[in-house]
């Protein structure tokens, strides 16, 4: 028994101990399982463990000074006897002075007795040293004891209570043998408390709190010495120990039994790893070879899964801040990058980033038990600051618009802890913007504007916004609405682009003039609004007016603070027709955006078709093969930071190619490297960051704000982005080279394009296979992106080589009044959408009469026709009649095979005849397959089927079937003029499975069925264009051309009769519309009109239109500006 009561004891005292409850009433308890004080503990434990007297008396003395060191804050574990996020050491463990007499007294009764514990009775004249003040005293004592880190020999032996885990060594990991798994559960359960029974845990607690005394005392006495670093990286190895040996606790147990049975071992070892982190922020560079800063974090973030989100808050939140820091002063790139990979699959994100994004989570627990909703006239600091800290994590790791939403979720978070903060309006409208919300966008960017304006109006000081930030982050907002509403059709984009014009306003009254930057990035983006609003009001008196305003505001954005965006802005007003247009100075102004910025494909795609526009074609081929390489050129990855360290191997292979120089095409003057520029590696110098987290002298941590990067002027491009820019390049090189080399030429280039993309695959939203009309119905919809850009102006090509297959000249026996016309050839748009089979009798139309669609059309037409014209005939004829399923054309198999090229990559090609190669087969009822007879006749279609009631809306098409769908039906022009009439049938209806809604599918099958003869099919095809894109300028053209050609049984015969009047009227009526809307600036457009008039007897303005139409023709790139490039970056 008195064995029993002997075990007994020492459990309760040593768990006492360990866990801390110095000021608890009951911190133990007996035998019988009654509470004990501390004073019952200490004399039962003297009466009952005989020769322990003087371990006794260390302990209550130690308990004594913990409590009387506790009086300095409310909460002992909140450590309120220093400032909120103070750094530099400062009160910590050191007595108030009215406390000093009263624990002097026991620091002399210490130093009285005798003891043969003397390891323990040192360390605790330690402890009293520096709680009194005497850090010189302090380092005396722990000098005495002989080794430190050993925590075996400081613990008390007894004849009775022996340890049974004495393998344990500081600086090994222990085995399972000797692992701590026995929580302390009761005191009726010794076997299972090993650690805390024997002695163990509160040795290595007196070891732990040891050096971090030692670490302080050389702090005081010797600022920013090694010293202090050396007794904290001494403890490093008890750290790897506790580490290891106290489970964590699965149980949902608050405070979790890991941390209460060993708080008082937590509150020492969380000492000492905060005062060796503030230390090293301020006397160590990142890239410090021992890597002891690293060393401490992970140590830190592992002991913080046994903590309590309540304890150590304030220094939780320095060493959370400290950090992410670290890891965006370590990892971030130097500037956002221009133009990410091609690639449309989302790069891996870096580990870095998990980690940070571990330790918001962390924070955000901490601060929900530590900070609360803010009181009239407080704000809360830390979640604000802690936004900043999120986005400015985001930034460092690329802006990839992939990685957006966790920050999101960061700053709805914040939002319940903060009442309207402009800091999370500001960063949250920016967020959805380049995440796809854009209508929340928007609602958020309105709000921030009204939150910031009531605040100033009320006169709140501290609590508005800077005047920086708000011209930065309405100007931001301006260029995101003129995007918007390039984007939309109708009203609604004439509403964005007028509200981005009060943003504009709103912004300069605020504008400081001094700030050439700011002033600067206003006229860049006053100049762009003008250039939107020129495009999408639709007024041609006021197109003028704002193109000559647009280009003003460019030139005085480049005169006041050049950039490579407000250079490639006015290379883009100096294109366009008019009066101001001159393209010397637009090339100029290119080739001066493409030396600020060589990584952004746009500026050397704008570059390389104004080039074309002058017929410099080598050197426009030259152009655009560098912005082609580009997006070409690996990837660089931020995994570690050993994969930063260029090598030999690296350099030489993004040499700079050789001969191509920026400044002057003409001369070989230098040659630049195009993957050097912007900072795209994800790490910003590798393994050599020579920075260190703080300033040496400071003693807070300065704002999360000064981390974030300076606002761009246009966002960073989106992997979807990049994927776009550089398929309208490689189209605008196909363009190129048909036009150079003919479609003969472009032909087999058409293979290389899309092995281009079947390369990149991964990014291209994967389908699954889709059943066309041949097949069944779809199995799959393609996932559809929130925002899809696409410009409306529909491009049109000059051919200037009159040889080409398709050229538009007058035919014999047309009136052209005497005129002779200008060389154009009509080009039609290039389209975008996917999973669709290509069953245009299936849609709304058929060889059945559907009055109601016609007078659609019909109506339609009519308000398009200028005031004042009449005769404008009636379209009754059904859209659609004449469009067969099957046609009966021979296939011809000389065309490059894309899908034999998509197919080796994997690539699953949606198409009716996909699984065909393209040919068209005819099973009998025999199931045998033959080949169809040749002929030119339309193939009856099937009855219709009835419509049923609960039809599927269709789906929309996602952005990459889009740009496949466009990419199709580009193709399918080259085999039209080339004369493979079967060949560019298949890539329409490819086009068509891409995106069913895309009009320029129809344009392609509308000049299908010309080449066939079928005129009538042909104009339903453009009729149905225009039905789904009014506003579509190729199908009006082509289908006025039709309108205008001699009525006769052969297109061949030299004679036929004069056009049908009411057809002349209503395409004099179509093209003025789009002469003086979408099509002002298309040669096509004027010439036909011209041809109208002629018909018609008008003279005068025959010749008016002819001349605009050559002048148009004259400066014309081989494709449409807004179409290839956007009309703003």
């Amino acid at each position: 028994m008195v064995h029993g009561k002997d075990r007994h004891y020492w459990a309760q005292l040593r768990a006492a101990l360990t866990a801390g409850l110095w000021a608890s009433p009951v911190p133990a308890k007996d035998p019988n399982g009654y509470t004990l004080s501390w004073s019952r503990l200490i004399h039962k434990f003297s009466k009952h463990c005989r020769g322990f007297q003087d371990l006794a008396e260390i302990t209550s003395q130690t308990q004594a000074l913990s409590i009387l060191l506790s009086a300095n804050t409310v909460d002992e574990d909140q450590l309120g006897s220093e400032p909120d996020g103070q750094l530099r050491l400062a009160s910590e463990c050191m007595l108030l002075p009215e406390r000093i007499q009263e624990a002097t007294a026991g620091y002399e009764v210490l130093k009285k007795l005798q003891s043969t514990r003397s390891d323990s009775l040192l360390l605790a004249l330690a402890f009293y040293a520096y709680a009194l003040g005497k850090p010189s005293e302090c380092l005396e004592y722990l000098v005495k004891v002989p080794v430190i880190s050993d925590a075996q020999s400081h613990i008390p032996r007894s004849s009775t209570v022996r340890s049974e885990a004495s393998t344990l060594q500081p600086g090994s990991v222990p085995d399972s043998s000797t692992s701590w798994t026995g929580s302390f559960l009761s005191a009726e359960s010794p076997p299972s408390t090993t650690n805390i029974v024997d002695g163990r845990a509160w040795a290595t607690t007196e070891s732990i709190r040891s050096f971090c005394l030692q670490g302080m005392c050389h702090e005081k006495l010797y600022p920013e010495n090694e010293l202090a670093m050396q007794a904290y990286t001494a403890a490093i190895p008890l750290l790897i120990v506790i580490e290891c040996e106290i489970p964590s606790t699965l149980t949902t147990q608050t405070p979790p039994s890991s941390f209460s049975q060993y708080r008082e071992l937590w509150r020492w070892a969380e000492r000492l790893m905060f005062r060796a982190i503030t230390l090293l922020a301020r006397t160590r560079h990142l890239d410090d070879p021992e890597g002891l800063i690293w060393n401490f974090f992970t140590h830190y973030r592992s002991c913080s899964t046994h903590w309590p989100p309540t304890f150590r808050t304030f220094h939780r939140s320095i060493i959370a801040v400290l950090h992410l820091r670290a890891l965006i002063i370590r990892f971030r790139v130097s500037s956002p990058p221009v133009t990410p990979s091609p690639s449309l699959q989302s790069d891996k994100p870096p580990q870095w980033l998990n980690t940070a994004r571990s330790i918001i989570s962390e924070y955000r627990t901490v601060l929900d038990k530590s900070t609360h909703f803010p009181k009239a006239g407080e704000r809360n600091i830390k979640v604000e600051d802690l936004v900043d800290l999120s986005v400015a994590v985001w930034e460092a790791s690329g802006t990839v618009a992939d990685r957006a939403q966790w920050v999101i979720d960061v700053l709805w978070w914040a939002t319940r802890l903060t009442f309207n903060s402009y800091r999370i309006f500001r960063h949250m409208s920016r967020l959805l913007y380049v995440s796809g919300d854009t209508e929340l966008a928007k609602r958020t960017l309105r709000l921030y504007i009204e939150v910031v304006s009531k605040t100033r109006a009320a006169g709140v000081d501290g609590d508005s916004d800077t005047d920086r930030h708000w011209v930065e982050t309405l100007v931001e907002g301006a260029n995101m609405f003129c995007r918007l509403a390039l984007s939309r059709l109708g009203s609604s984009g004439v509403e964005e682009a007028k509200e981005a014009g009060e943003f504009l306003e709103k912004a300069k009254t605020r504008l400081d003039s001094a700030d050439k930057e700011l002033v600067a990035r206003v006229a860049l983006a006053e100049g762009i609004w003008n250039t939107v609003t020129a495009f999408i009001g639709g007024r041609e008196h006021t197109r003028p007016t704002r193109l000559r305003t647009a280009l003003e505001h460019y030139t005085h954005s480049v005169k006041a603070f050049p950039t490579p965006s407000a250079h490639h802005q006015l290379a883009l007003a100096l294109a366009l027709p008019g009066p101001s247009q001159n393209l010397e100075d637009a090339i100029a102004s290119a080739r001066a955006a493409v030396e600020g910025a060589p990584n952004e494909i746009r500026h050397w795609h704008l570059l390389g078709l104004l080039l074309t526009a002058q017929g410099e074609w080598v050197k426009a081929r030259e152009v655009l093969e560098i912005g082609a390489a580009i997006d070409d050129s690996p990837s660089e990855t931020d995994e570690s930071p050993s994969d930063t360290e260029a090598g030999p191997e690296k350099s030489e292979k993004n040499a700079p190619s050789e001969g191509i120089a920026t400044r002057d095409f003409e001369t070989e003057k230098g040659a630049i490297d195009v993957h050097s520029h912007d900072g795209n590696s994800g790490v910003a110098n590798g393994t050599s960051v020579h920075e260190m987290i703080l300033d040496p002298d400071a003693t807070t941590i300065p704002p999360s704000a000064t981390l974030l990067h300076v606002l761009a002027d246009h966002p960073v491009p989106t992997p979807q982005d990049a994927f776009e820019y550089a398929l309208q390049l490689r189209l605008t090189q196909m363009a190129l080279t048909e036009h150079v080399d003919g479609p003969e030429g472009a032909e087999t280039k058409w293979v290389d394009v899309f092995g281009w993309i079947a390369e990149r695959k991964g990014t291209v939203s994967e389908t699954q296979l889709r059943s066309s009309m041949d097949t069944g119905s779809r199995s799959a919809v393609t996932q559809s992106c929130s925002v899809v850009i696409i410009s409306e102006v529909q491009e049109t090509v000059l051919e200037i080589n009159t040889n080409v297959v398709g050229s538009m000249e007058p035919l014999a026996g047309q009136s052209t009044g005497g005129v002779q016309p200008p060389p154009i050839t009509v080009t039609p748009a290039t389209p975008a959408d996917p999973e669709r089979k290509f069953s245009f009798p299936k849609r709304t139309f058929s060889m059945d009469r559907d009055t109601s669609a016609g007078k659609k059309v019909q109506q339609m037409l009519k308000n398009r026709v200028y005031k004042g014209q009449e005769k404008i005939s009636t379209i009754s004829r059904k859209i659609g009649h004449g469009v067969v399923r099957n046609s009966n054309l021979r296939r011809t198999t000389s065309a490059p095979d894309f899908h034999a090229v998509l197919q080796n990559h994997h690539y699953q090609a949606s198409s009716i005849h996909s699984r065909r190669r393209l040919r068209s087969l005819k099973r009998n009822h025999n199931n045998e397959v033959s080949e169809p007879p040749m002929d030119d006749r339309p193939v009856p279609l099937l009855p219709p089927t009835p419509p049923t009631q609960d039809a599927k809306p269709i789906p929309q098409a996602s952005r990459e079937d889009k740009l496949l769908s466009e990419l199709w039906a580009s193709s399918a022009a080259t085999f039209r003029r080339l004369g493979k009439i079967d060949q560019a049938k298949g890539a329409i209806q490819e086009a068509e499975v891409k995106n069913q809604e895309n009009p320029s599918v129809w344009v392609q099958f509308g000049l299908y069925h010309h080449v066939l003869n079928h005129d009538q099919q042909a104009i339903e095809s453009f009729q149905k264009a225009l039905f789904m894109s009014p506003d579509h300028v190729s199908a009006a053209v082509h289908m006025c051309r039709i309108y205008l050609s001699p009525r006769s049984p052969s297109r061949s015969s030299e004679s036929g009769v004069d056009p049908d009047p009411d057809k002349v009227d209503m395409s004099a009526g179509l093209l003025g519309y789009m002469s003086r809307g979408p099509g002002w600036d298309v040669p096509e457009v004027w010439y036909f009109l011209s041809k109208a008039y002629g018909l018609r007897g008008q003279k005068d303005k025959q010749l008016e239109c002819l001349t605009t139409a050559l002048s148009l023709s004259e400066n014309r790139c081989i494709r449409d500006l807004g179409h290839a490039v956007g009309w703003c970056l």
